[in-house]
Protein backbone atom coordinates (compact mmCIF):
# COMPACT_ATOMS: atom_id res chain seq x y z
CA UNK A 1 0.00 0.00 0.00
CA UNK A 2 1.42 3.53 -1.24
CA UNK A 3 1.37 6.24 1.33
CA UNK A 4 -1.20 7.67 -1.10
CA UNK A 5 -3.22 5.25 -0.19
CA UNK A 6 -3.03 5.39 3.62
CA UNK A 7 -4.08 8.89 3.47
CA UNK A 8 -7.04 7.88 1.69
CA UNK A 9 -7.92 4.83 4.63
CA UNK A 10 -7.42 7.78 6.95
CA UNK A 11 -4.21 6.35 8.52
CA UNK A 12 -1.51 9.37 9.54
CA UNK A 13 1.42 8.70 6.86
CA UNK A 14 5.02 7.87 8.17
CA UNK A 15 6.82 10.87 9.55
CA UNK A 16 9.62 12.12 7.11
CA UNK A 17 12.98 11.35 8.60
CA UNK A 18 14.31 14.37 10.41
CA UNK A 19 11.01 15.85 11.21
CA UNK A 20 10.42 17.00 14.55
CA UNK A 21 8.72 14.81 16.82
CA UNK A 22 6.08 16.96 17.82
CA UNK A 23 2.72 16.92 16.34
CA UNK A 24 2.78 19.99 15.03
CA UNK A 25 5.02 22.75 14.33
CA UNK A 26 6.97 24.14 17.08
CA UNK A 27 5.95 27.27 18.14
CA UNK A 28 8.93 29.17 19.13
CA UNK A 29 10.99 27.61 16.23
CA UNK A 30 8.42 28.85 13.33
CA UNK A 31 8.54 32.55 15.36
CA UNK A 32 12.72 32.59 15.44
CA UNK A 33 12.87 31.77 11.60
CA UNK A 34 9.62 34.09 10.67
CA UNK A 35 11.96 36.73 12.38
CA UNK A 36 14.93 35.80 10.91
CA UNK A 37 13.21 35.97 7.79
CA UNK A 38 11.63 39.24 8.03
CA UNK A 39 14.82 40.44 8.64
CA UNK A 40 16.80 39.19 5.93
CA UNK A 41 13.75 39.40 3.45
CA UNK A 42 13.99 42.70 4.31
CA UNK A 43 17.56 43.86 3.53
CA UNK A 44 17.69 41.62 0.67
CA UNK A 45 14.59 40.87 -0.82
CA UNK A 46 12.55 37.68 -0.51
CA UNK A 47 14.72 35.61 -3.63
CA UNK A 48 18.23 36.46 -2.79
CA UNK A 49 17.64 34.58 0.96
CA UNK A 50 18.91 31.23 0.83
CA UNK A 51 17.63 28.31 2.95
CA UNK A 52 21.48 28.32 4.78
CA UNK A 53 20.90 31.85 5.53
CA UNK A 54 17.65 31.77 7.01
CA UNK A 55 18.64 28.67 9.35
CA UNK A 56 22.00 30.02 10.44
CA UNK A 57 20.11 33.62 11.20
CA UNK A 58 17.37 31.21 13.35
CA UNK A 59 19.28 29.14 15.00
CA UNK A 60 18.46 26.44 13.10
CA UNK A 61 19.74 23.53 10.87
CA UNK A 62 18.34 24.67 7.41
CA UNK A 63 17.10 21.30 6.46
CA UNK A 64 13.89 21.92 9.02
CA UNK A 65 12.93 25.02 8.01
CA UNK A 66 10.37 22.97 5.30
CA UNK A 67 9.46 21.18 7.64
CA UNK A 68 7.70 24.03 9.48
CA UNK A 69 7.09 25.39 6.47
CA UNK A 70 5.67 24.26 2.91
CA UNK A 71 7.49 26.36 0.65
CA UNK A 72 9.20 30.10 0.87
CA UNK A 73 5.87 31.64 -0.54
CA UNK A 74 4.44 29.76 2.82
CA UNK A 75 7.03 31.35 5.18
CA UNK A 76 6.26 34.61 3.75
CA UNK A 77 2.51 34.82 4.02
CA UNK A 78 3.69 33.92 7.61
CA UNK A 79 5.63 36.53 8.06
CA UNK A 80 2.75 38.84 7.01
CA UNK A 81 0.44 37.01 9.02
CA UNK A 82 2.71 37.47 11.97
CA UNK A 83 3.08 41.43 11.44
CA UNK A 84 -0.68 41.65 11.92
CA UNK A 85 -0.60 39.41 15.07
CA UNK A 86 2.25 41.50 16.74
CA UNK A 87 0.48 44.86 15.76
CA UNK A 88 -2.73 43.49 17.31
CA UNK A 89 -0.85 42.61 20.39
CA UNK A 90 0.95 45.65 20.75
CA UNK A 91 -2.01 47.39 20.58
CA UNK A 92 -4.36 45.36 23.16
CA UNK A 93 -0.90 45.56 25.51
CA UNK A 94 -1.32 49.33 25.10
CA UNK A 95 -4.74 49.78 25.66
CA UNK A 96 -4.46 47.18 29.10
CA UNK A 97 -0.94 49.68 30.18
CA UNK A 98 -2.77 52.66 29.95
CA UNK A 99 -6.38 52.46 31.27
CA UNK A 100 -8.41 55.06 29.25
CA UNK A 101 -6.63 55.17 26.50
CA UNK A 102 -9.14 55.17 23.30
CA UNK A 103 -8.93 52.61 20.51
CA UNK A 104 -7.56 54.94 18.10
CA UNK A 105 -4.58 56.34 20.39
CA UNK A 106 -3.47 53.04 21.45
CA UNK A 107 -3.33 51.92 17.63
CA UNK A 108 -1.20 54.85 16.49
CA UNK A 109 1.31 54.46 19.59
CA UNK A 110 1.05 50.35 18.26
CA UNK A 111 2.80 51.60 14.99
CA UNK A 112 5.57 53.97 16.76
CA UNK A 113 6.38 51.04 19.27
CA UNK A 114 6.78 48.81 16.43
CA UNK A 115 8.40 50.82 14.37
CA UNK A 116 11.24 48.57 13.45
CA UNK A 117 9.02 45.55 12.13
CA UNK A 118 6.84 47.44 10.49
CA UNK A 119 9.22 48.93 8.31
CA UNK A 120 10.64 45.74 7.63
CA UNK A 121 7.22 44.61 7.35
CA UNK A 122 6.97 47.28 4.14
CA UNK A 123 10.11 46.57 2.96
CA UNK A 124 9.14 43.05 1.70
CA UNK A 125 5.88 43.62 0.70
CA UNK A 126 6.75 46.65 -1.71
CA UNK A 127 9.69 44.15 -3.12
CA UNK A 128 6.93 41.89 -3.38
CA UNK A 129 4.40 43.42 -5.39
CA UNK A 130 7.55 44.48 -7.88
CA UNK A 131 8.62 40.88 -7.89
CA UNK A 132 6.11 39.94 -10.97
CA UNK A 133 5.71 36.86 -8.87
CA UNK A 134 2.47 37.56 -7.38
CA UNK A 135 0.28 34.79 -5.85
CA UNK A 136 -3.42 34.80 -4.02
CA UNK A 137 -2.82 33.43 -1.22
CA UNK A 138 -0.10 36.16 -0.59
CA UNK A 139 -2.32 39.14 -1.85
CA UNK A 140 -5.04 38.06 0.62
CA UNK A 141 -2.73 38.01 3.36
CA UNK A 142 -1.60 41.25 2.45
CA UNK A 143 -5.39 42.67 2.25
CA UNK A 144 -6.17 41.30 5.60
CA UNK A 145 -3.62 43.19 7.38
CA UNK A 146 -4.67 46.10 6.08
CA UNK A 147 -8.74 45.62 5.87
CA UNK A 148 -8.11 44.91 9.80
CA UNK A 149 -6.49 47.89 10.12
CA UNK A 150 -8.95 50.69 8.43
CA UNK A 151 -11.10 48.29 9.94
CA UNK A 152 -9.93 48.98 13.64
CA UNK A 153 -9.95 52.77 12.82
CA UNK A 154 -13.09 53.42 11.15
CA UNK A 155 -14.68 51.75 14.09
CA UNK A 156 -12.82 53.86 16.71
CA UNK A 157 -14.02 57.23 14.65
CA UNK A 158 -17.13 55.92 14.51
CA UNK A 159 -17.53 55.96 18.27
CA UNK A 160 -15.98 59.51 18.17
CA UNK A 161 -18.95 60.85 15.83
CA UNK A 162 -17.90 60.52 12.78
CA UNK A 163 -20.51 59.42 10.22
CA UNK A 164 -19.98 55.57 8.57
CA UNK A 165 -18.73 56.66 5.05
CA UNK A 166 -16.39 59.52 6.35
CA UNK A 167 -15.33 57.33 9.02
CA UNK A 168 -14.16 54.58 6.36
CA UNK A 169 -12.61 57.37 4.31
CA UNK A 170 -10.24 58.91 7.05
CA UNK A 171 -9.73 55.44 7.69
CA UNK A 172 -7.84 54.62 4.79
CA UNK A 173 -6.16 58.11 4.99
CA UNK A 174 -4.71 57.10 8.03
CA UNK A 175 -3.47 54.10 7.20
CA UNK A 176 -1.64 55.44 4.23
CA UNK A 177 -0.31 58.23 6.47
CA UNK A 178 1.11 55.45 9.31
CA UNK A 179 2.99 53.90 6.17
CA UNK A 180 3.95 57.03 4.74
CA UNK A 181 5.67 57.84 8.46
CA UNK A 182 7.60 54.85 8.44
CA UNK A 183 8.92 55.43 5.23
CA UNK A 184 9.64 58.85 6.43
CA UNK A 185 11.53 57.65 9.50
CA UNK A 186 13.84 55.78 7.34
CA UNK A 187 15.22 58.52 4.85
CA UNK A 188 13.98 61.70 6.59
CA UNK A 189 15.37 60.97 10.35
CA UNK A 190 15.04 64.90 10.99
CA UNK A 191 10.96 64.26 11.03
CA UNK A 192 9.71 63.91 14.67
CA UNK A 193 7.10 60.60 13.28
CA UNK A 194 5.69 61.15 17.44
CA UNK A 195 4.76 65.03 16.84
CA UNK A 196 3.16 64.34 13.12
CA UNK A 197 1.02 61.45 14.76
CA UNK A 198 -0.15 63.60 17.45
CA UNK A 199 -1.10 66.16 15.21
CA UNK A 200 -3.06 63.79 12.53
CA UNK A 201 -4.58 62.80 15.92
CA UNK A 202 -6.08 66.40 16.72
CA UNK A 203 -7.34 67.02 13.28
CA UNK A 204 -9.14 63.75 13.35
CA UNK A 205 -10.70 64.85 16.75
CA UNK A 206 -11.69 68.05 15.67
CA UNK A 207 -13.17 66.40 12.42
CA UNK A 208 -15.48 63.61 14.03
CA UNK A 209 -16.96 66.01 16.63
Amino acid sequence: MTEGDRRQDGKKPARKVGRPATEGPNEAKRDAIAAAALELFSRSGVAAVSNKELGEAAGINPALIYYYFEDKDDLFQFVVRKALADALAAYDEIKKEKGGIDDLDAWLSSNLLLFGEITRFLKIILDYAHSGQRSAQTDAAIARFYETETGLIAHALGEEGAASGEAEDLARLVSVFLDGIMVARIVRPEIDSERLVDLMRGLLKRKAR
